[in-house]
């Protein structure tokens, strides 16, 4: 006695369907990702294994190796600095200071920069750096 056996239909429709839907989660994704450039002002970042996403909203304080500080692009001298983040942080003291130091730069006046901000009003700072990535046996 013979069987019959059924052929069982593979369905593609389902597999283009999923691989539509995941390119425009990726498609999304990118789109609404922001990109931080800084411009302008040349600083040498040490390097870090350990480096995170900046936030959109943030005060960008840079110290160049010549001992200039600017204030998101802007020149300002060690005097004028308290005033100048307090205006920025007056409207919103949630705002994240992002410290650009060169890596020349003595470890001094980046504590001095730090104290400064959070007398200023904020909590929340981070220092930038560039990635490095790891060697092997190191």
């Amino acid at each position: 006695m013979r069987t019959k056996l059924k052929k069982k239909r593979i369905s593609t429709a389902a597999l283009i369907s999923f691989t539509d839907v995941i390119f425009l989660l990726l498609i999304f994704l990118l789109i609404s990702s922001n990109f931080i450039t800084h411009s302008g002002i040349k600083v040498e970042l040490p390097g870090s294994n350990s480096q995170q996403n900046e936030f959109n909203k943030n005060i960008s304080l840079t110290l160049t190796k010549d001992d200039e500080i600017y204030i998101n692009n802007d020149a300002v001298s060690w005097d004028e600095l308290p005033a100048e983040l307090n205006k920025l942080l007056v409207d919103d003291p949630e705002q994240v200071v992002v410290v650009r130091a060169d890596e020349d730069v003595i470890l001094k006046k980046i504590v001095r920069l730090l104290d400064i901000a959070k007398l200023s009003g904020t909590n929340r700072f981070f220092i930038a750096t560039e990635i490095q990535y790891l060697e092997e046996g190191k």
